[in-house]
């Protein structure tokens, strides 16, 4: 496990180690923060163990899964799984069983980014959001104003 040295108690829990995972991942191991992973793949979770990742196998909806995580002790929960509808049932897991973690939730449309803060995450990142914004950056240098 990572061990903290700024910042003792932070502890994170990110679920899901796709490629948005990874990369929180990626940020808090250069931190020295404190972290676990929950991954349902058990192929990532093996291959993961062998280089002393700290993540386990699991379901991050099962309230007893996110238990094995910290749950009780996460100053943060990173839900960074693509199934939007697992992301919000674990959004809701997460806010019942720590009312103070602060929680962003990853979902593919606004609207289910609506539905997940009144599921109690703080911050979401919406994929159609961030999509629209890259198309912009790219397209904005060859559009001339007539």
């Amino acid at each position: 496990m990572a061990q903290a040295t700024e910042g003792e108690s932070s502890y994170t829990i990110v679920a899901g180690f796709g490629v948005p995972g990874r990369a929180v991942v990626e940020l808090l191991h250069s931190r020295h923060a404190r972290y676990c992973i929950i991954e349902l793949n058990t192929r990532t979770v093996e291959r993961c163990e062998q280089f002393g990742e700290h993540i386990i196998e699991g379901d991050a909806r099962d309230p007893q899964v996110l238990a094995r995580a910290g749950i009780e002790r996460a100053t943060q929960v990173i839900v960074a799984i693509p199934d939007q509808a697992a992301a919000l049932e674990v959004t809701t897991q997460a806010r019942q069983l720590n009312p103070t973690a602060h929680i962003i939730t990853r979902c593919h449309y606004i609207s289910a980014g609506m539905e997940a803060k009144a599921r109690g995450a703080n911050e979401v990142i919406v994929a159609e959001q961030v999509v629209a914004e890259e198309f912009r950056r790219l397209l904005s240098p060859h559009v001339s104003t007539n």
